[in-house]
């Protein structure tokens, strides 16, 4: 569902949350957040004016660096600063 590279999870130790008495044990307790930010420039701003469709702001988005919400729930599972359960749960309906 993540689209992970096998190549890129092979060493990989993935978590999973095991709730405590302070989170009624759904282990959401300190969770990390998952980030998508667009750095709106002059450009993206130009573009916004023009009324461009959707997938011509995403494509600068991309180009100028932005990370999705599901490229950066990966990079953080990686990490071992979330768990895959939290990225899924954030990300349904994310278009990669």
């Amino acid at each position: 569902m993540l689209e992970l590279d096998p190549n890129a999870i092979k060493d990989a130790k993935f978590q999973k949350g095991k709730g405590c008495n302070d989170c009624s044990h759904t282990g959401c307790r300190g969770r990390m957040g998952i980030f998508e930010v667009f750095v709106v420039d002059d450009e993206v701003r130009k573009l916004i004016y023009e009324k461009v469709s959707s997938s011509v702001l995403r494509q600068r988005a991309r180009e100028m660096g932005m990370r999705t919400l599901r490229e950066d729930g990966v990079r953080k599972i990686l990490a071992g600063m979330t768990t895959p359960d939290e990225v899924i749960r954030a990300t349904v309906g994310d278009a990669a």
